[in-house]
């Protein structure tokens, strides 16, 4: 994660910081129904401390590296989830994430964004989906603004 920024807002100073997540290694594949998970991490931290921040501003692509497969946005489904306490890893369902292209299309990727709160203190992010071609390899990037 990077150093974070101070700038100067109207009442406050604004808590600034960027991450860019590991991207997918490219034999990450979803399972015989089209479900798969994929941890936000950099390097080997999953949580990160997010003290003085109080929202996630969240982009991520998902596409196949094979350009014979496409995503069909009618069956595919993108969520974030949340564990909010490394001392147990229980994940929440916080946010669907849309794709920014228009409904009822087929496409190479899925593209989106989404503004999440900040739930906690040490919170770490997994982007869980379904509805893409079985048994089929995935890209993953992904990145985050934290601002407070």
């Amino acid at each position: 994660m990077s150093a974070p920024i101070v700038t100067q807002g109207p009442h406050k100073p604004l808590l600034q910081r960027e991450a860019h997540y590991d991207p997918a290694p490219e034999i990450f594949a979803a399972d015989n129904r089209g479900f798969f998970s994929f941890p936000l991490a950099q390097g080997s931290q999953t949580y990160q401390e997010l003290t003085g921040l109080d929202e996630i501003r969240l982009t991520l692509s998902l596409w196949h590296p094979s350009e014979k497969q496409v995503i069909d946005y009618d069956k595919a489904y993108v969520e974030i989830r949340a564990s909010l306490n490394p001392d147990d890893e229980h994940w929440t369902r916080i946010a669907e994430v849309e794709p920014v292209v228009p409904p009822y299309n087929t496409g190479q990727r899925f593209d989106g964004w989404i503004v999440l709160p900040v739930l906690s203190l040490n919170m770490a992010l997994q982007v869980y989906g379904g509805g893409f071609q079985p048994r089929s390899r995935i890209q993953i990037r992904s990145s985050a603004f934290f601002v407070g």
